[in-house]
């Protein structure tokens, strides 16, 4: 579990750490990465043993032990934004500054792409590849290096950026204002700002929740599952797979709307 965390650079205090911590940055985390049911499961019972372990001697005041429960349930916590959502979101940063229009250049980015937070903070400006349209991500989960596409309007975005960017003795392709590479934590921080501010409520805004959004609209969409997993850069084929299930009802209301046959009525 501390690992995951570290990943994330979410601060671990063990003693005051809550089970909406442990969902949110363990349990999701191995749901991300494709671990199967009863890997995730192993997982939760091994940590419920352990919290247990730290109430009954009185090193917590909260038994969290008993809000973990094993993955057939958790897997409904992964949330996404609407439409809605991602729209207020991108109207929070102010596009007239530097950081501002970093900022939304990195939601997009995200939203096209639905990369995880590490691959986007690690990208170089060599990495863009404008006439192909695509993204080099060199350093993926487990060193594995890979492309993902990103259209026109994320393109024409990313050109402005550097534009505004400039040259720099750095690659990193996002840096703060001292031309160092921005850092997760700094990305997460400004994501919870723009989320309150945007007065988003029940979800988590996140760059994770982006990568799951990313996934439902593709879905939604028509994307198929085995081009989603290449892009995501999932191992196999179980998370994308547990998207299609998620967003299934989803699905059925997108059938509803654009029926053949009942967009028919009006000829037949």
């Amino acid at each position: 579990m501390k690992d995951a965390f570290l990943e994330q650079e979410v601060p671990l205090d063990i003693y005051s750490v809550t089970s909406r911590d442990v969902k949110n940055h363990f349990v999701a985390y191995l749901i991300d990465r494709g671990k199967s049911d009863n890997t995730v499961n192993g997982r939760i019972k091994g940590v419920k043993q352990f919290f247990r372990y730290l109430f009954e001697e009185g090193w917590m005041t909260n038994n969290i032990a008993d809000e973990l429960h094993v993955v057939k349930a958790e897997k409904l916590m992964i949330q996404t934004f609407t439409r809605e959502q991602v729209s207020d979101l991108l109207e929070q940063p102010d596009r007239k500054t530097f950081t501002g229009f970093r900022d939304y250049t990195m939601m997009m980015v995200l939203l096209e792409t639905g990369m995880r937070i590490s691959e986007l903070c690690n990208l170089k400006t060599g990495d863009l590849f404008f006439k192909e349209q695509e993204i080099r991500i060199s350093k993926g989960k487990g060193g594995k290096a890979r492309r993902v596409p990103f259209q026109q309007t994320c393109a024409k975005i990313v050109r402005n950026y550097l534009d505004i960017r400039g040259d720099l003795e750095t690659d990193a392709l996002f840096v703060n204002i001292n031309n160092e590479p921005i850092s997760t934590r700094a990305l997460q921080e400004k994501m919870q700002a723009y989320g309150k501010a945007a007065g988003i409520q029940g979800v988590r805004v996140s760059p994770h929740t982006f990568r799951h959004t990313m996934a439902k609209f593709y879905i939604l969409n028509g994307g198929d599952p085995f081009t989603l997993r290449r892009i995501l850069g999932h191992a196999t084929l179980d998370m994308v797979e547990y998207y299609v299930e998620l967003f299934s009802s989803d699905i059925k209301k997108q059938h509803k709307k654009f029926s053949p046959v009942e967009n028919m009525k009006r000829i037949i």
